[in-house]
């Protein structure tokens, strides 16, 4: 115990002395007197308090304190503490609350947690129910070695130990925590189960190809188990296969070949039956699907007049393995081919190459209204090539097919002029046309241009630009199921052939390639497919994502997989690209029930783009069901580390034996500001009040 001032204490004695003497000099002949003596005491006493107060004095002093340390609690609230045979649920919570009871005896403070994928304090304010998703053990030693809980006592888990959840258990980190005792719920022998693991698929396959399914199957039970498992497309059954479980949770695999003869979206379902006493049956069926593709593409070449865009045309189209082409020339007043041929195929893409032209032109104005409909009803895409030779009056009564229309020009147009690819290439095709850099925009290969069109309600993605004013050169527009589009320029072969140049080298396949794939919707609208390993997972699964190119194009080789639950974001991963399959592959949790949605986004060195997205169905059912049982070494390793106990829950009671009440004895250092306490302030008006008593008495008023 000391004082300190905020000035020298030796000014302080020097000050009381000088009043001193100045107050006896002044009362020395009074001081005899009886009656003042008592009042100059009191006056002389006033003023050393007053000077003492005025150097701010602060009293230091030392106290010895005992505070008891609080036990922390921690409940296990995952499903899997339900489902054990015994306790039941009902026993298991009376069963925790008498615990409670009785370590609350014999310590006034305990601080009672829940846990499953988080921590909460929800026991407390009633809600008494196993249905967490997961279990995260993890997080409980977390809190446990936090700051906030350095003043406690030790701690008093009750789990089965069925952590899913979460980084595993550092024993290694716990040497120097308080004791962690803990209670092991249920049996250590496990339920049965039997669950479909995953179904390894490719997420898309051409028509009449061969594809291999491997599905993955898991027990837990005793090997040489037999099971029958089974495979079906739309209800129908595609195979059967009878197998010998391998048990004790290793994964067999079954393999099925497929060769679907229907192009979309197929779903295949593979079942395994269940067994006797199965908890969770829910993970013994799964669906995947398969997107399946054409494998011939059915192709019109309408020739008008015979051109060298044609033997262009017949080179890079017609010489591909997955197009069938029909090509219809009009030469000396009739067809190469019957035009009844032309009216009675389905075609997924009709080209007019130099076409219409005036000696056709009536025939085919004709046949404008035939031709809308057989397009709308078969969903054909059209694409227009400009000739030297088209009638101009009925190409445009074609090009109103797609709401376009001529535009009257201010300037003459027949000439050859630069041109350019617009910045709606990369919103269009994100991955396509890399050889479009800066450098060779600027320098494009000059074409002949002698048509203007007003490019209503199309996207533009080439035009020239003459006089500062845009002139369309390539133009695509889509109504509804159809597609469509428009070469504007009849030296399409010149083009091809400065492609040849190793400054425009893979120009027309980068600009026409992808055009020619989106007409004809050879990747149904996508260019990567993407899929999960199975549609249906548990909560607390991880969830498995795999995408393959079909085209050959240019990717990142990372990006993003966006999780949404109800339209809200609720997660992102990151995907990879694996070269050694030519998969992307990413992964997350099943943290939530119900439909998950993901979108895939690339991530490229100057764009990325969504180019994928997908659904999965997060089951009721839980992965905690999949394990129910004590796992007991890993808890009794945790205990022994930290100096605590393991009990089994029937010997629960023997826990209240060996937690005691902890007190912890520490020395505080207090001080107190003398000016700034509220008892100095009613001591200075006590004096006051006495020294008007005093001076009252004496006549001094």
């Amino acid at each position: 115990m000391n004082f300190e001032y905020s000035y020298s204490s030796h000014l302080i004695w020097i000050l009381i002395f000088i009043i001193s003497v100045v107050i006896y000099n002044s009362f020395k002949k009074v001081f005899k007197l009886t009656n003042y003596r008592s009042f100059i005491i009191f006056r002389l006493t006033s003023f050393t308090l007053l000077i003492f107060l005025f150097f701010d004095p602060k009293f230091n002093f030392s106290i010895l304190q005992e505070n008891e340390l609080p036990w922390n609690i921690y409940v296990d609230k995952s499903l899997s503490m339900a489902y054990h045979p015994k306790p039941s649920s009902a026993a298991l919570i009376l069963g925790i609350d008498n615990l409670i009871n009785q370590l609350t005896k014999k310590t006034t403070i305990n601080k009672i947690f829940s846990f499953g994928s988080e921590i909460d304090t929800n026991w407390v304010s009633g809600e008494k129910s196993f249905t967490q998703g997961s279990t995260n053990l993890g997080i409980v030693l977390d809190h446990i070695r936090s700051n906030k809980n350095q003043k406690s006592a030790g701690s008093v888990i009750i789990t089965d130990g069925q952590a899913n959840l979460g980084k595993e258990i550092g024993i290694k980190e716990l040497g120097d925590n308080k004791p962690i005792h803990i209670v092991g719920v249920g049996s250590t022998s496990s339920s049965l189960d039997v669950a479909i693991k995953s179904i390894d698929a490719p997420p898309v396959i051409i028509k009449g190809e061969n594809a291999e399914l491997i599905v993955s199957i898991t027990y837990n039970g005793n090997p040489n188990k037999k099971f029958n498992i089974t495979l079906y497309s739309q209800d129908k059954l595609m195979g059967s296969k009878v197998i010998s479980s391998s048990g004790n949770n290793s994964i067999d695999q079954v393999r099925f070949m497929i060769s679907p003869d229907q192009t979309g979206k197929i779903n295949y379902r593979v079942q395994v039956n269940a067994i006797a006493d199965e908890i969770n049956i829910q993970n013994n069926k799964q669906v995947v699907n398969i997107q399946v593709l054409k494998n011939v593409y059915q192709i019109a070449v309408i020739t008008g007049a015979p051109n060298f865009n044609t033997q262009f045309l017949k080179k890079n189209i017609f010489d591909n393995s997955k197009v069938k082409v029909d090509h219809f020339l009009y030469k000396n007043k009739i067809y190469s081919t019957s035009l009844k041929q032309f009216w009675d195929t389905k075609y997924d893409l009709i080209i007019f190459d130099n076409h219409p032209i005036k000696d056709n032109a009536d025939e085919w104005n004709s046949y404008l209204r035939v031709f809308a409909k057989k397009i709308l009803s078969q969903k054909t895409s059209l694409a227009l090539i400009a000739g030297y030779d088209i009638d101009e009056a009925t190409f445009e009564s074609y090009l109103k097919l797609m709401e376009l229309n001529y535009k009257k020009s201010i300037i003459k147009l027949d000439a050859e002029f630069p041109w350019r690819v617009t910045e709606n290439w990369n919103s269009t095709f994100p991955f396509a046309g890399t050889s479009f850099n800066n450098d060779l925009k600027k320098d494009l290969p000059p074409v002949h241009v002698s048509l203007n069109i007003e490019p209503k309600n199309a996207n533009v993605l080439a035009d020239f630009s003459i006089s500062e004013m845009r002139v369309p050169l390539l133009i695509i527009s889509e109504k509804g199921p159809l597609r469509f589009a428009v070469w504007t320029s009849p030296d399409l072969n010149r083009l091809h052939l400065k492609s040849q140049n190793e400054k425009y080298f893979n120009l027309f396949e980068d600009l026409f390639n992808p055009i020619i794939s989106w007409l004809i919707r050879t990747s149904n609208e996508q260019n990567i497919y993407f899929r999960s390993a199975k549609n249906s997972y548990q909560q607390g699964e991880q969830i498995s994502i795999v995408g393959k190119p079909i085209i050959d194009s240019r990717y990142g080789d990372e990006g993003l997989i966006h999780i949404y639950s109800n339209d809200s974001l609720i997660n992102t991963k990151q995907l990879f690209y694996n070269s050694n399959t030519d998969t992307y592959e990413g992964k997350f949790w099943a943290s939530k029930a119900g439909k998950l949605n993901y979108k895939i986004k690339i991530l490229g060195e100057e764009k990325s783009s969504t180019i994928g997205e997908g659904e999965v169905y997060v089951q009721e059912s839980q992965i905690e069901l999949n394990k129910v049982f004590l796992n007991e070494i890993p808890l009794k390793k945790l205990a022994e580390a930290t100096g605590g106990t393991f009990y089994h829950w029937d010997s629960r009671k023997e826990l209240a034996n060996i937690i005691n009440k902890k007190v912890q004895k520490s020395v505080v250092n207090k001080r107190i500001v003398l000016k700034q306490a509220i008892g100095m302030f009613f001591f200075l008006i006590i004096l006051v009040s006495i020294d008007w008593i005093l001076r009252r008495r004496l006549g001094l008023l």
